[in-house]
């Protein structure tokens, strides 16, 4: 099972302090492939260059990221494109991007994504 995680994602643990990982292993009662599209990683870089919380957030973020997850090489423009492009049976989506929720679900991946801003949730159907 390859579970993707959008950069906004990849947040959470800064912002809302939820251990994303333990989460999601118990949300799917597995222990997941954990993954990040290279353009992921560009966005991520590009926010960690801003001063203040969002960039000490970002700049953990990333070092999350690099320390969790494989890299993905995907042609695309931006990183939503790219799990766009990676979507379908067999993967799951982690995200809060209500537009690319939509689009990767009618791709046939299932959803994660964060409920009341204290726990996460799964849409679809995880096959």
């Amino acid at each position: 099972m390859l579970v993707l995680l959008d950069s906004n994602f990849l947040l959470l643990p800064f912002q809302f302090r939820i251990d994303i990982f333990a989460e999601i292993e118990a949300l799917l009662n597995a222990k997941p492939r954990y993954a990040v599209p290279v353009q992921v990683l560009a966005e991520l870089e590009r926010l960690a260059s801003r001063g203040g919380r969002l960039g000490r957030f970002t700049r953990s973020a990333l070092a999350l990221a690099e320390q969790r997850c494989e890299v993905l090489q995907v042609k695309a423009e931006d990183a939503d494109e790219a799990l766009e492009k990676l979507a379908g049976r067999g993967t799951i989506i982690c995200t809060n991007d209500k537009v690319l929720k939509e689009k990767v679900r009618k791709r046939g991946s299932a959803v994660i994504f964060l409920r009341e801003r204290q726990k996460l949730a799964l849409a679809g159907y995880v096959g």
